[in-house]
């Protein structure tokens, strides 16, 4: 089942910035309340965000005790229960994982314990990197994650922003569904004329999705980057509701660009914001800057609360490995200067309504500074983005969360901008459509969704 659209009719708003606050983060909420049920008749592969908290801190002794991870070692984090995690019915959880300070090169693997270590990684990392990726993993009875590290020694820090139901047991509960929309670059703070956001900047943003639809926006799905930060540092998004979490988002070096995949939580605008810049009951949230960094917020998909017809569910898998360009897997050879590969999804990952694949994506020493970009094969119209996954650096090895999106032949596509680089890509779950009998319908919004148009933006304070 393919079912293409574009954003109908919306606008977005945004770079509001709030006032300069200071460095240091209050503590977060344990979880965010749910929204209202959507009633949903069976909530088996649905979304639920909660808002960031930590699970792990090696530094600090938070989840495991204090020390950083060695060569070869393994950690058993325990994450159902914790963070606003329930204690059963989960069937994966969506985590951001970051790296900090390690002895050597390396990469960690995230995976259910209880089952054997896959040949797949979900962060890789140079000596002295600081960065993050997002995460999701399925989730074993015993509600616990390994977290393997293969070389040297680093502090690692995992935060949970949400986690899918497994079952249907949480029916007492609301649960969202994912829809994806073609990647477009929202907002960019380059463009703006008061230039980079300054350390301790807090910017706010909106899209309108109409009356009718704006209520039903629970979550955004973006890929943010920081690009050109002053000093190291961190992007917190959130919805803005309460104090800022001390959890992070998008962790970065100074100078380094540096993209993360990251669902964050809405709230409705109030309508009277500064200059009313953000329409009545529109969503919006929050990014945070601990440094001088420029951001960029590209859209990929929403969570609705279970109205659309548009909304599909998550089935997780354990990490499978379907593209190694070393090895001629999914992709032959590195991908030269301004090439693009079609990938296409091994038929046993696919049911008939298979639509998106949750990946993580790794350049592996490209040769230039470069960009690797990913869309749906094989839809009439539809030409690469102009966004990234991934912002690789000369001879790093680097991953992303991707939702990727297959075409009506169950592919997808992957550019690379400069020089030549290889590619792995592990998939960790894949999104589908559930049957009619158990999602709510919601024949008004079948006509689609406008594509947003950019608005004023209102004056930082």
């Amino acid at each position: 089942m393919r079912k293409i659209r574009t954003i109908l009719g919306a606008t977005l708003a945004g770079a509001c910035a709030l006032a300069v606050v200071p460095g240091t983060a209050s503590a977060a909420p344990v979880s965010a309340p749910l929204q209202k049920a959507a009633a949903l008749d069976d909530v088996t592969g649905a979304y639920y965000p909660v808002a960031p908290a930590r699970l792990l801190d090696t530094r600090t002794g938070v989840g495991a005790p204090v020390g950083k991870i060695g060569a070869g070692k393994t950690v058993d984090l325990q994450v159902a229960g914790r963070g606003g995690v329930p204690a059963s019915g989960v069937g994966a959880v969506v985590l951001n994982v970051t790296v900090a300070g390690p002895s050597a090169a390396s990469f960690l693997t995230a995976y259910p314990t209880g089952e054997s270590r896959p040949t797949a990684s979900s962060i890789n990392f140079a000596k002295g990197w600081l960065g993050s990726n997002n995460v999701t993993v399925k989730l074993p009875a015993n509600g616990k994650v390994s977290v393997f590290n293969n070389s040297g020694s680093t502090d690692v820090i995992v935060d949970v922003v949400g986690f899918y139901a497994g079952d249907n047991s949480l029916t007492n509960r609301n649960g969202g569904q994912y829809e994806w929309y073609l990647p477009e670059r929202m907002w960019d703070s380059r463009e703006d004329p008061e230039g980079k956001p300054p350390a301790g900047q807090v910017l706010e943003y909106s899209l309108n999705f109409g009356e009718e639809y704006n209520p039903h926006v629970t979550s955004f799905v973006f890929n943010v980057t920081a690009v050109a930060p002053a000093k190291s540092g961190f992007l917190t998004a959130w919805s803005g509701k309460g104090a800022r979490p001390t959890a992070s988002t998008v962790n970065y070096l100074a100078g380094k660009n540096v993209p993360n995949l990251t669902f964050v939580q809405t709230t409705p605008c109030t309508g009277t914001e500064l200059n009313e810049w953000c329409t009545k009951g529109a969503p919006k949230f929050h990014i945070y800057t601990s440094q001088a960094a420029h951001v960029l917020v590209d859209l990929v998909g929403v969570v609705d609360d279970g109205e659309s017809a548009y909304g599909m569910r998550f089935a997780p898998l354990s990490p499978t490995r379907i593209v190694d360009s070393r090895s001629n897997l999914g992709i032959s050879g590195a991908i030269p200067a301004g090439g693009t590969r079609k990938v296409a999804t091994p038929s046993e990952l696919l049911t008939a309504d298979t639509e998106v694949l949750a990946m993580n994506v790794t350049a592996v020493t490209p040769t230039n500074n470069t960009v690797i970009t990913t869309w749906p094969a094989d839809f009439d119209g539809i030409g690469k983005p102009a966004t990234s996954n991934l912002n690789p650096y000369a001879g790093q090895v680097v991953s992303n969360g991707v939702l990727g999106v297959i075409g009506p032949n169950d592919a997808f596509n992957v550019n690379n901008l400069s020089g030549s680089t290889h590619l792995v890509a592990d998939v960790v779950g894949t999104f589908y459509y559930p049957p009619a009998s158990k999602a709510k319908s919601a024949s008004s919004l079948k006509g689609g969704k406008a594509k947003p148009s950019a608005v004023p933006a209102a004056n930082r304070s």
